[in-house]
C-alpha cells in the first residue's frame, strides 16, 4: 500500500542543545494521497517535550510542520535516546473527533513510524551508517508481531500544557456564561413583572367595570 504521507527527518530528529536553553527540532509531514490524512504523534518521554501540534489534519497535497521542543533545558553530554512515534490515517470530512477517531481505528489501515532523537553535535562529522538501523515508513498490518505490539505500547500520547493564552480564553469564556445567565434571569424576571402588571391592570379594569355598572 502506498504511504500515506512523507515525512522528514526519515529518522533521526536532532536537538541542538545550548546552555540555559531549551533544545527543539522541527518534523515535516507531507499529506501524499488525495484525501485528508490524520496524524498524530507520540514519544516515550511525554513529559520531556512539548509537540505542537501533536494531533491534527493535513489537507491533501498539504504539508504540516510539527515543532518539537523540551521542556527543560539539557546538556550536551546528558543520555538522550527517546523515540517519537508517527501515525498516519486517512479521514473523512465528517470526522472532527480526533480523540474519538484515534481510538476507533483498525491498526491495519494506520501508518507508522518510529523516528529516533540525539542531540546535535557542533562541527563533528555525523555517522551515516544509521539509514539501515530504523525500518522505513511501513503500514501496520492486522496480525503484526507480539513485538511490534509491545513497541508500540511504549509510546505515549502527547499532553500540550496550558498557556497563558489558554487561561484568558477559559477567563473570557467564564464571563461570557455568567453575563448571559444573568441576561436570561433578568428577561425572565421583566417577563413576569409584564405579566403581574397585566394582571393587576385587568383586574383594575373589572374593578372600575363593576363600579360603573352600579352607578
Amino acid at each position: 500500500m502506498q504511504g500515506l504521507i512523507e515525512i522528514e527527518p526519515k529518522q533521526y530528529l536532532e536537538f541542538e542543545a545550548e546552555e540555559n536553553k531549551l533544545a527543539h527540532a522541527q518534523l515535516s509531514l507531507k499529506n501524499l494521497t488525495q484525501q485528508d490524512v490524520a496524524f498524530k504523534i507520540k514519544t516515550t518521554t511525554p513529559t520531556l517535550f512539548q509537540v505542537k501540534p501533536s494531533v491534527g489534519i493535513i489537507n491533501t497535497n498539504q504539508t504540516q510542520i510539527i515543532e518539537i521542543s523540551t521542556s527543560q533545558p539539557i546538556k550536551s553530554d546528558a543520555k538522550f535516546d527517546p523515540k517519537f512515534q508517527v501515525n498516519a490515517c486517512q479521514i473523512d470530512f465528517q470526522d472532527q473527533d480526533l480523540t474519538q477517531f484515534w481510538k476507533n481505528r483498525d491498526q491495519s489501515t494506520i501508518q507508522s513510524q518510529q523516528i529516533k532523537s540525539r542531540i546535535k553535535q557542533q562541527n563533528v562529522q555525523q555517522d551515516v551508517q544509521y539509514h539501515n538501523s530504523v525500518p522505513d515508513s511501513k503500514i501496520l498490518e492486522s496480525n503484526s508481531s507480539t513485538s511490534q505490539q509491545q513497541e508500540s505500547k511504549m509510546f505515549k500520547s502527547v499532553i500540550e500544557p496550558k498557556t497563558d493564552k489558554d487561561d484568558q480564553i477559559k477567563q473570557f469564556q467564564d464571563q461570557y456564561e455568567k453575563l448571559v445567565n444573568i441576561y436570561i434571569i433578568q428577561q425572565y424576571s421583566n417577563k413576569n413583572i409584564q405579566i403581574l402588571k397585566r394582571k393587576q391592570n385587568l383586574k383594575l379594569n373589572k374593578h372600575y367595570q363593576k363600579r360603573i355598572k352600579v352607578i
